[in-house]
């Protein structure tokens, strides 16, 4: 679920921006109910790491003081066959194009990146703007209950295949937060340090589960420096 290429794609947009210029929070559930069912969490990982899709978006915002408005597409592709790291592997691309209006001047997105995984879906890293390569040993539970929490994985990012020079670091952790009776709030929350280890951006990602497993993506956060922005599916 390492989202990095694509929000560090839309960072680099703002700065583009705000150079031609001359210079929020995940939405609460007020009516949320507790549920007490056990939910299919490694069902719904694989599920979405299967999935294809193309997922329209609305982008809400300010960086540098500045409104940052815009709309765009991120498109699943199918998994096939790769290697990584020199094993063998299953790789994920995911596109994204739209547009963004930063103090009235409007930039194009377009960013793509690929997300490789072992044969049982555990991830291994992430290709895009960064090398990422995943560190420690993928703990992804089978089931969870609202409230639960916990590290998914962690990652080495570089500036490229060559590992010659680390950029920083992210970890993956997960939290499921009341919804309704029979569904949860599935929050992946991707924390990046740089590599003298200060906390440099955190991406939230919210989904609703159902106890099978299944997916609905809400929206998206990320916070880096004097930005903030939310991405609405």
């Amino acid at each position: 679920m390492n989202k990095h290429y694509f929000f560090r794609a839309i960072w680099l947009s703002l700065v583009l921006a705000l150079s031609a210029c001359g210079g929020g929070s995940n939405p609460t559930n007020t009516g949320a109910t507790t549920s007490t069912e056990t939910f299919q969490f490694r069902t719904a990982f694989v599920n979405y790491v299967k999935e294809t899709r193309s997922l329209p978006f609305t982008v809400t915002g300010t960086s540098s003081g500045y409104s940052v408005t815009g709309s765009g597409t991120a498109t699943q592709g199918a998994l096939t066959s790769a290697s990584f790291e020199s094993q063998a592997a299953q790789q994920k691309t995911t596109t994204v194009t739209g547009s963004m209006t930063v103090n009235g001047v409007t930039v194009p997105l377009s960013s793509s990146g690929t997300a490789y995984v072992d044969s049982n879906y555990n991830p291994l890293g992430t290709v895009g703007d960064d090398y990422a390569v995943v560190t420690n040993g993928t703990t992804i539970p089978t089931t969870a209950k609202v409230n639960d929490t916990g590290i998914l994985y962690s990652t080495i990012l570089y500036s490229s295949s060559t590992k010659a020079v680390k950029r920083g670091t992210e970890t993956v952790t997960y939290a499921l937060e009341p919804d309704t009776a029979s569904t949860a709030l599935l929050k992946i929350i991707v924390t990046e340090r740089d590599a003298n280890n200060t906390q440099s951006s955190i991406t939230t990602i919210t989904f609703r589960i159902t106890t099978a497993g299944e997916l609905t993506r809400i929206s998206e956060t990320y916070f880096e420096g004097t930005t903030s922005l939310t991405f609405t599916y």
